[in-house]
């Protein structure tokens, strides 16, 4: 028997509104607590999380940084919920894991409904995130009232909402005092095959997040301008690339960059190499100096940040950047609420609290390398590297202004704002990670199968 087109077309808009009725959910109570905590100021939201988490709640966060579980957070989040309970005396758990474990511990307890697991979770690693957090809907973005109404925010921080930066950069020992490294296609150059220290990205999510993130449009511009310029001293030719079209440059530089590595399986061996070792690079977690020891023979003197140069003496007044191309990478930890959160509003408030609050974040905040997405709570690090260096090399730092001398010109740390505009550092951006990770991978597997 014959049906009519009319009969089959009312069977299918039917069936299409009964999808996109099935599709139509309402919002969870995690969901609307969270939408809820965005319209309050931070008093208003503590006021809530004391009522929430009552005389014996416990909040349970898992994070990458063992900053957030520091006596000055505890203290400061306990302060501000005893105002509106008395009674509150232990209302945080706060745990640590690796990005390769944190992920599966989340979903899992996502996936099984665990209904008093963590409730937030502090994440790096823009894939995973993106990947496992966001493209399935399991993740919850919170951002402050107070972050939102501030000025000078980067928006494109707020979902994912952005605790901080973190930062890789470019460094060099320069004891021999004839080093420059003024290009980033410098150190493709076959004349640094083995001299290049970093960390293995098949052993850190950051490293190849960044590699992924180089393939984007404006940076694979960033790396062609740097090519085309005077100053690059490489002997990689981009011919040899062409086959990639328009990301030849993307795909020259990882290639050149993989090829001269030496790999490490973390950043603090890295560091410690690269200071004993004059004429090497690194590709480095910047905060990563503060490690390296004075001795008679090792010294924090002969290393150069390579955005900042030689004669820094004072972030605050930095020029241009000293290399062509960028000057480094920002990775981020990004706030995250779970779907079955015990606790949501406590949880937005923690985050409230560390994200806007310049007491709480100190934690973090008095490293070099780390960056606040709320400017107005950023330390002034721009004379970290001034003072005074004794005989028996401990160091007194001073700014220019009270007797202070360089010592530490690689210390003298600017802005986030400078590293994002005149240090043209590339920023993780979690959902272009995760659109090009798999175009990418293959490549970069390749090469580091290859060496």
């Amino acid at each position: 028997m014959k049906t009519s087109k009319l009969l089959l077309t009312l069977i299918a808009v039917a069936s299409v509104t009964a999808i996109t009725g099935c599709q139509k959910t309402e919002a969870s109570a995690v969901e609307k607590a969270v939408a809820d905590a965005e319209t309050l100021t931070q008093e208003q939201l503590f006021e809530k999380a004391a009522k929430e988490l009552g005389d014996k709640g416990q909040l349970k966060i898992v994070a990458t940084t063992s900053r957030g579980g520091k006596d000055a957070v505890k203290n400061a989040f306990i302060a501000k919920l005893q105002k509106y309970n008395a009674a509150i005396t232990d209302p945080l758990k706060y745990d640590t894991q690796v990005d390769g474990t944190i992920y599966t511990t989340l979903l899992s307890e996502i996936t099984s409904k665990v209904t008093d697991g963590y409730s937030a979770a502090i994440v790096q690693d823009g894939y995973q995130l993106q990947t496992k957090g966001i493209d399935t809907k399991y993740f919850k973005n919170y951002v402050p009232k107070e972050w939102k109404e501030a000025s000078g925010v980067d928006t494109t921080s707020a979902n994912p909402f952005t605790l901080q930066y973190n930062f890789k950069t470019w460094m060099y020992n320069n004891a021999d005092g004839n080093m420059n490294i003024d290009n980033v296609w410098d150190i493709t150059d076959s004349s640094f095959k083995g001299k290049i220290d970093t960390m293995n990205p098949n052993n850190e999510n950051v490293n190849m997040d960044w590699l992924i993130q180089l393939s984007d449009k404006d940076q694979v511009a960033a790396l062609k301008t740097a090519y085309e310029a005077s100053t690059n001293s490489s002997d990689i030719k981009i011919d040899d690339y062409k086959s990639y079209g328009d990301k030849a440059y993307a795909y020259a530089f990882i290639d050149g960059f993989i090829k001269n590595a030496i790999f490490y399986e973390d950043d603090g061996k890295a560091i410690a190499h690269l200071a004993e070792t004059k004429g090497n690079l690194g590709w480095i977690v910047y905060s990563k100096l503060l490690k390296v020891k004075e001795t008679a023979a090792i010294s924090k003197k002969n290393l150069v940040v390579a955005a900042l140069g030689k004669e820094n003496t004072n972030g605050a007044t930095m020029g241009d950047s000293k290399i062509a191309g960028f000057g480094g990478f920002m990775y981020k930890h990004y706030l995250q609420i779970m779907p079955n959160a015990q606790y949501p509003y406590a949880a937005c408030a923690f985050f409230n609290l560390i994200s806007t609050s310049a007491d709480a974040y100190k934690v973090w905040g008095e490293d070099v390398g780390d960056y606040p997405s709320l400017p107005s709570i950023n330390v002034d690090r721009t004379q970290n590297g001034n003072g005074v260096l004794a005989e028996d090399l401990t160091f007194t730092q001073k700014n220019l202004a009270d007797g202070g001398t360089t010592v530490f010109s690689c210390l003298n740390d600017p802005t986030s704002k400078w590293w994002l505009t005149k240090g043209a550092a590339v920023v993780e951006t979690p959902s272009f990670i995760g659109a090009n990770y798999d175009t990418m991978i293959d490549y970069i597997d390749k090469k580091l199968a290859a060496k």
